[in-house]
C-alpha cells in the first residue's frame, strides 16, 4: 500500500511542469547566485536577521511592545521556518530514488523495497539537517520557545545566517579554508607555545604575582602576551617571567607574519579566479552585446573601437595571458573553451548581435565557426580568413561575412596612393569624429518609407547625405548597379526610383540626425 502510494506521488510529480517549474524557482531563489531575484531575496534576509536581533538587544533594558513581540515571535520565526523547510525540499529529489527503485525492481522483477526508499529518503533529509547552514537554521528558529529563556541566546545564532546571503564573506571563507592545513597547523603550534608559557609562567610567579591566582590567570597572561595585546591587567614581577614575557612578543610578532603571508598568498592563488567568476556573473547579465571569440591584434582594435563607441562586448580565449592582457586593457574577457557545452549556456543567444571569429589561426576560425553555427544557426557571424584560400572554406562552415586582414589593407594601400586627400579626410572623419558615421536604414513593412520615391524624402532637411540603396530586386531602368551577395546596390539612385520592403538606405551624417530620421520614418507609427 505504501509502495503504491509512493510510486503514485512519484509518477504524478515528475509529469507536473507546475510542481518542476516551482521546485526550479525556489532553488534559483535560494541557492543559484546568477539568479536576477536573488540578491534582492539576500538583502530581505539579511534585514530580517539584523533586526530580529536588534529586537533581542532592545529586549535586555526594555519591556516589548506587542508589536514587537508578534514581529519578532511570529513573522520573523515564521519565515526562518518556511525557509528552513524549502531548503530541506530543495536540498535533492525524492522522485528520483523512488523512480530509480521502481525502474530497478522492475528490471530484475523483483518487489519494490520500500524500506530501502524510505532509508534513502530519510538519509538524504539527514544529509542535509546535519549540515553546518542548517544546524545554524535550526538555532536561529528555536528562540521562539520563549519559556525556556536559555534559549533566547541562540538568537545570536542568527548572525551566523548572515553569511549565507553575503557572497564576499563566502568568498573570503572559502578562499581561507584552501589553507586549512597551514592554518591549523600554526594554530597548533600556538596552542602549544601559549600553554608552555602557561606552565612557566605559573611555576615562576605563583605566590609571588598577586594577579596570578591559578593556572587559568597564567594562560590567560600567555595569550593575550603571544597576540601582542598586553592589556596590562597581569605583569610578571620576577627576572624569569620578564625574560619569558620577551620570548612570546617575539614569537607572537613571528605568528602574525606567518598567518599574513599564508592569507595573502591564498588570496593571490584565487585572485584570478574570482576575477573570471566575477566576469562570468557580468556576461550572464549581458544584454544586446557582441561576442568575440580570439584575442589577436585585430581583436584589440575592435574592442578599443567598440569601448569607444560604448559597445557591450566579451572577448573569449583559452589562452590565460592573453586573457589577462585584455582584462587589463579593460576589456570584459573571459578565460574559456566557447567550443564547450556548460560556457555556451553562459551566454543568451538571443542578445548576441553578432559572434565574431578573430583568431590568427585559420583552422581554428573554421572549427569556432562550424561548432558555433550548429549551436547557434540564427545568431550572425563575422570571421577572418588569415589566408584567402580559406574563405570558402570558412564562409561553408556558417560565417555570414568572412573578411581577409591582408586584402583589405591592399585595398586601403591602393585607395591611399590613388586619392590621399580623399582618404585622409574620410579616415579622420570616422578616427576623430565619433559624431559622425554611415548608418543602414531598412525599409520596413507599413512604415512611412514604403512605397515611396527617393525624391519624396526629406534627407537634406536632416543633414544627410544619401551613399546608395541596396535593393533585393535588379531594376531595368537602372543600370548603374553592383552585385552584392545576391542584392543590387544602387549608387546615387535617381529620385523616382521607389522604395519597397527590405531595401537598405545607405546614408551618411551626423549620428543625431540619423537616430532622428529613424524615428521619424521608421520606428514611428502611422
Amino acid at each position: 500500500m505504501i509502495a503504491k502510494f509512493l510510486i503514485f506521488i512519484a509518477r504524478y510529480l515528475n509529469s507536473s511542469e507546475r510542481y518542476k517549474k516551482t521546485k526550479r524557482f525556489f532553488y534559483n531563489l535560494l541557492e543559484n547566485n546568477s539568479y536576477k531575484y536573488k540578491k534582492v531575496f539576500d538583502s530581505f534576509m539579511i534585514f530580517m536577521v539584523l533586526s530580529s536581533v536588534f529586537v533581542l538587544l532592545y529586549d535586555v533594558k526594555n519591556q516589548l511592545g506587542k508589536f514587537l513581540y508578534i514581529y519578532d515571535v511570529y513573522v520573523v520565526t515564521t519565515i526562518f521556518i518556511i525557509e528552513y523547510l524549502l531548503r530541506l525540499w530543495i536540498y535533492n529529489d525524492n522522485r528520483e530514488i523512488i523512480l530509480n527503485e521502481l525502474e530497478e525492481s522492475t528490471f530484475l522483477n523483483r518487489k519494490f523495497n520500500t524500506k530501502k526508499v524510505c532509508f534513502e529518503i530519510l538519509k538524504k533529509k539527514f544529509d542535509y539537517i546535519k549540515s553546518p547552514f542548517a544546524i545554524i537554521d535550526l538555532l536561529a528558529i528555536l528562540p521562539v520557545f520563549r519559556a525556556f529563556r536559555i534559549l533566547r541566546i541562540f538568537m545570536l545564532f542568527r548572525l551566523f545566517k548572515v553569511l549565507r546571503y553575503t557572497q564576499s564573506i563566502n568568498k573570503f571563507l572559502s578562499i581561507v579554508t584552501t589553507k586549512k592545513f597551514e592554518i591549523l597547523t600554526l594554530l597548533m603550534l600556538v596552542g602549544f607555545i601559549v600553554f608552555i608559557g602557561g606552565a612557566i609562567i605559573y611555576v615562576f610567579e605563583y605566590g609571588k604575582n598577586p594577579n596570578i591566582h591559578n593556572f587559568f590567570d597564567a594562560l590567560y597572561w600567555s595569550l593575550v602576551t603571544i597576540s601582542t595585546v598586553g592589556f596590562g591587567d597581569i605583569s610578571p614581577v620576577t627576572y624569569q617571567g620578564r625574560v619569558l614575557t620577551m620570548f612570546l612578543i617575539l614569537a607572537g610578532v613571528a605568528f602574525i607574519s606567518f598567518t599574513t603571508s599564508i592569507i595573502a598568498s591564498a588570496f593571490e592563488e584565487r585572485l584570478q579566479e574570482m576575477k573570471l567568476n566575477r566576469i562570468e556573473t557580468e556576461a550572464h547579465k549581458l544584454k544586446e552585446f557582441y561576442l568575440i571569440c580570439g584575442y589577436s591584434k585585430i581583436t584589440e582594435l575592435v574592442a578599443e573601437n567598440f569601448k569607444k563607441n560604448r559597445e557591450k562586448f566579451i572577448i573569449v580565449d583559452t589562452d590565460e595571458e592573453k586573457i589577462l592582457e585584455a582584462n587589463n586593457k579593460g576589456f570584459l574577457a573571459l578565460k574559456a573553451d566557447i567550443t564547450k557545452k556548460d560556457i555556451l549556456e553562459l551566454f543568451d543567444f538571443k542578445n548576441v548581435k553578432y559572434i565574431m571569429i578573430l583568431t590568427n589561426n585559420d583552422i581554428i576560425n573554421t572549427f569556432l565557426t562550424l561548432s558555433l553555427h550548429s549551436y547557434a544557426p540564427r545568431t550572425k557571424m563575422i570571421a577572418i580568413a588569415n589566408d584567402e584560400r580559406n574563405r570558402e572554406k570558412i564562409k561553408k562552415a556558417g560565417a555570414n561575412i568572412v573578411l581577409n586582414p591582408t586584402k583589405a589593407f591592399s585595398l586601403l594601400v591602393r585607395e591611399y596612393i590613388g586619392n590621399p586627400v580623399s582618404f585622409e579626410v574620410i579616415t579622420t572623419i570616422f578616427e576623430n569624429n565619433t559624431k559622425t558615421g554611415v548608418d543602414e536604414i531598412e525599409v520596413l513593412e507599413n512604415s512611412y518609407l514604403e512605397n515611396k520615391f527617393i525624391g519624396e524624402i526629406e534627407l537634406k532637411n536632416y543633414k544627410l547625405i544619401l551613399i546608395g540603396i541596396v535593393k533585393t530586386n535588379k531594376s531595368e531602368h537602372y543600370s548603374h548597379t553592383i552585385e552584392v551577395k545576391n542584392k543590387y546596390f544602387y549608387f546615387n539612385p535617381d529620385s523616382d526610383v521607389i522604395l519597397e520592403k527590405g531595401d537598405v538606405l545607405l546614408v551618411i551624417g551626423d549620428n543625431r540626425s540619423i537616430k532622428y530620421f529613424k524615428y521619424n520614418y521608421v520606428e514611428k507609427p502611422i
